[in-house]
């Protein structure tokens, strides 16, 4: 029988990264990527845009759709991402 796992409980308001703070971000909110992200289907480069279509852990990382420049989910970590303000 397995060990039970840890509680973890977090829910600040903003999020402590090496790259700085970062508020949290919504489901289905427009992001653009502040760097390339690597996917399994390649490497998106900065600047593409998606929409949030996952959080977790209150914003210690993010699962984000893309359609270009080609169609892909990927987890995002919080530095890599910022609101994409049209």
């Amino acid at each position: 029988m397995s060990e039970p796992m840890g509680r973890f409980i977090w829910t600040p308001h903003k999020r402590s990264t090496d790259t700085g703070t970062h508020e949290p971000i919504e489901e289905l909110t427009r992001v653009a990527l502040s760097k390339p992200v690597e996917t399994e289907d390649g490497v998106l480069p900065a600047g593409s845009m998606g929409t949030v279509v996952g959080v977790y852990r209150s914003g210690a990382a993010y699962e984000v759709e893309f359609a270009k420049p080609f169609h892909t989910v990927a987890t995002v970590m919080p530095d890599a991402i910022r609101n994409a303000r049209a």
